[in-house]
C-alpha cells in the first residue's frame, strides 16, 4: 500500500488566533509561548513545499436561533451561545491571514463540526477517502479539545 498522507488543520479561525477574536484572550498566553501563529504559517508553508494536500476542518457558524429547540448542548456549544463566537460573516470566523487555503495544492475545506471531533457529523472521512490518503498530520486549535478529539478519531476509523 503506498502511504499518502493529508494535513488536518482545525480551526484556524481568528476567533481563537487574532487578538481580536472572542476566544483568543483566554488563550494568549499559550499562543504567544508557543508562537502559535508563526508556528502554524511555517507548518502550513511546509506542507505545501511537499505538496501535501491540507484539509481545512472548521468550528460550525453561530446565527440567532441555531440552536433553538435544541435539548442537549454541551459546554462549548453554551459559551458558543452566549458569546456568539463564529458568528456567520463575521472577521472571526474567518481563517487566520497566512493560513488560507490554496485550492491549487488539493486543499478542501470540510463541512463544519458541531461539537470537538472534525469527524462527527462532517464529510472528513469521506474526503480523505476519494484521495486514498493513509496518514493524517494533526495542527491547529485547541490541543485538548477539537485537535484532540479530532486525532483520535482519526486514529480509531
Amino acid at each position: 500500500m503506498q502511504v499518502k498522507t493529508a494535513v488536518l488543520l482545525v480551526d484556524p479561525l481568528n476567533e481563537f488566533l487574532h487578538p481580536d477574536g472572542k476566544i483568543y484572550p483566554s488563550l494568549k498566553d499559550s499562543l504567544d509561548a508557543t508562537d502559535t501563529v508563526k508556528n502554524l504559517q511555517k507548518f502550513v508553508q511546509i506542507a505545501r513545499s511537499k505538496k501535501i494536500p491540507i484539509l481545512y476542518c472548521q468550528h460550525q457558524l453561530f446565527e440567532e436561533g441555531v440552536y433553538n429547540g435544541w435539548n442537549h448542548m454541551s459546554g462549548s456549544q453554551l459559551q458558543i451561545q452566549k458569546s456568539k463566537a463564529f458568528t456567520l460573516g463575521s472577521f472571526g470566523a474567518e481563517i487566520h491571514q497566512g493560513l488560507e487555503p490554496d485550492r491549487s495544492n488539493g486543499d478542501a475545506i470540510i463541512s463544519r463540526h458541531w461539537n470537538s471531533s472534525s469527524f462527527a457529523n462532517t464529510d472528513l472521512d469521506y474526503q480523505l477517502r476519494q484521495r486514498d490518503v493513509t496518514h493524517v498530520v494533526c495542527a491547529g486549535m485547541v490541543a485538548n479539545t477539537c485537535l484532540e478529539a479530532t486525532a483520535r478519531y482519526a486514529v480509531e476509523s
